[in-house]
């Protein structure tokens, strides 16, 4: 280690940072949990450009080659935002912090931007907002462009364009042999990188740049209903009434989230989102009018005050947990969820600063319609396809002695929910990976797995992305 440490000194400079440099620390803290930031790597290494990146990842690759496959290990973080331990970061090794990859450009037309791959959600939106344009991406702003694209993503845009990775209309990659390659959906010798990149995480080398195809946008329609308990009956038949019209506004987007706070009680939330200035729409009726309601923050927002209100619902540093499963959209199953996790309750109830909560995310015809990437990803997709419930759990806690007990109910639950969506015949067979668990096979087990397999084999016959990246969700 240390003569490779003395390498990319040479090479790079003042990008590398030890354990007793302010930035080494700096980025160690900025992690969103508190299982992160107790990682400790040998190094901090904060690249400027795509050609620091390749640097460092040629020397990295020989380094692996020369002592052997896997002797020196690396971390690849935009954000930060993954909560699972060694997730973008790794004990001992180095850690490559792409913050510094941060510029965005929007094009003389304005049907693109160029974004770096370690820019928030939030810095691009701040500067976009003026010009009055947007890109489908994150809903929270600290979350970074990077992980999010490469897991597939999320947006309030969904019903309209699909997935965030359905938007990317060029990538900027770092191959294992550190040449820096552009590659667009057109370009036919590089055809089978750009498909696996949708969703393809972290397997495959180093994204330093994308470029996303923009579209105008004013302010939306936002905010949260915040309801007792008791309501449940009621929430979940309008989020299925919500989720399983034929008339889908695409323009609506909704999460429903139950609710245990140590500090604050019980509740149902409605993170409710209408990508127009347009007040109360008729779509979220139902919800609007449900009593007796706790607190109503809806009203005319920008998509940067939307984004920034999400994170301040998220205290940053805290124990995290997070984990997923999908089902096709059934009334009794999203219940039987509901009584599962309830159930759950009395597990996680006495840590230490608990906040425990269940959320439906509904990926619906319209989201699986414009998206090539969910077309490929889903093994059971029906044509025409059903609407689909992302049913994710998130605890958050205080004392890390809890981790494990918290963890293990958490994969649990999900464990059991699956059983009760196989015994109904539900299953999607369809992980999403920004939700997803260590563990978790969000790659399936079918052609798709093999696909990306050949495409690894065939941009990294050396498996240095396999098996010296020990964070993410690897192929083999």
């Amino acid at each position: 280690m240390d003569q490779l440490l003395s390498d990319l000194s040479q090479a790079l400079g003042g990008r590398i940072y030890l354990p007793d440099d302010d930035k080494y620390n700096e980025s160690r803290n900025s992690y969103f949990s508190a299982q992160e930031r107790g990682i400790k790597p040998a190094c901090v290494l904060l690249p400027q450009t795509s050609g620091e990146v390749a640097t460092a990842v040629s020397l990295l690759a020989e380094a692996n080659k020369r002592a052997g496959i896997g002797s020196f290990k690396f971390a690849v973080r935009s954000g930060g935002h993954a909560c699972f331990a060694g997730s973008a970061n790794t004990a001992g090794g180095i850690t490559i912090d792409l913050r510094g990859l941060s510029s965005v450009n929007v094009a003389e037309d304005s049907t693109t931007v160029t974004a770096g791959s370690g820019v928030s959600w939030g810095e691009l939106y701040r500067t976009l907002e003026p010009l009055g344009l947007a890109v489908a991406g994150g809903r929270h702003s600290q979350v970074g462009v990077g992980g999010l694209t490469l897991g597939g993503g999320m947006s309030h845009f969904s019903g309209q364009v699909g997935l965030v990775c359905d938007t990317v209309l060029e990538y900027e990659v770092v191959l294992p042999s550190g040449d820096v390659i552009r590659i667009t959906e057109a370009d036919i010798e590089h055809a089978d990188l750009f498909r696996a990149l949708r969703g393809g995480s972290n397997n495959f080398g180093i994204v330093t740049r994308f470029i996303f195809r923009a579209f105008r946008q004013g302010r939306l329609w936002a905010g949260m209903l915040l309801h007792p308990l008791e309501t449940r009956t009621e929430q979940l038949q309008a989020f299925y009434d919500f989720c399983a019209t034929p008339s889908y506004d695409p323009h609506a987007s909704l999460m429903q989230t139950f609710g245990l706070s140590a500090e604050r009680g019980t509740g149902c939330v409605n993170s409710i989102v209408y990508t127009k200035a347009e007040t109360e729409p008729a779509v979220y009726k139902p919800f609007t009018a449900m009593q007796p309601v706790y607190m109503n923050t809806l009203r005319e927002l920008s998509l940067l005050e939307l984004t920034r209100e999400q994170d301040a619902l998220n205290e940053n540093g805290l124990c995290q947990v997070m984990i997923s499963t999908t089902y096709y959209l059934d009334l009794p199953l999203l219940t039987r969820t509901v009584d599962l996790y309830q159930a759950s309750c009395d597990s996680v109830r006495n840590y230490a600063g608990i906040v425990w909560s269940l959320t439906f995310h509904p990926i619906v015809p319209s989201t699986i319609s414009k998206s090539t990437f969910l077309q490929s990803a889903i093994p059971t997709l029906s044509s025409p396809p059903k609407p689909i419930i992302i049913a994710q759990i998130t605890g958050t806690w205080k004392d890390g002695k809890d981790t494990a007990a918290v963890e293990v109910t958490a994969v649990q639950l999900i464990s059991d929910i699956d059983a009760a969506a196989k015994e109904e015949g539900l299953q999607t067979g369809y992980v999403y990976l920004n939700y997803a668990h260590s563990g978790q096979k969000v790659f399936g087990e079918g052609e798709r797995l093999q696909q990306l397999r050949d495409v690894s084999k065939r941009y990294d016959p050396d498996g240095i992305f396999q098996h010296c990246v020990p964070g993410g969700f690897k192929l083999f």
